[in-house]
């Protein structure tokens, strides 16, 4: 899998999973309300469909 996805921390990967949320991977924004398997959803705050769940994360081998 080729990804935009960049390395996130093992901390930030389980608190994303237990609150919700997903990572925009254009502008950085956390958003809350996301399945942990979201796909390319919209972000709320730059608009673009860059926002991942955690899991991608891991199944990418992006957790360090």
């Amino acid at each position: 899998m080729k990804t935009p996805l960049r390395k996130i921390k093992l901390e930030q990967y389980i608190q994303l999973d237990e609150d919700m949320a997903g990572l925009c991977t254009s502008c950085g924004y956390e958003q809350h309300g996301c399945e942990p398997d979201a796909e390319k959803y919209t972000c709320e705050s730059c608009g673009e469909k860059t926002v991942w769940g955690p899991h991608w994360y891991l199944m990418a081998g992006r957790v360090e």
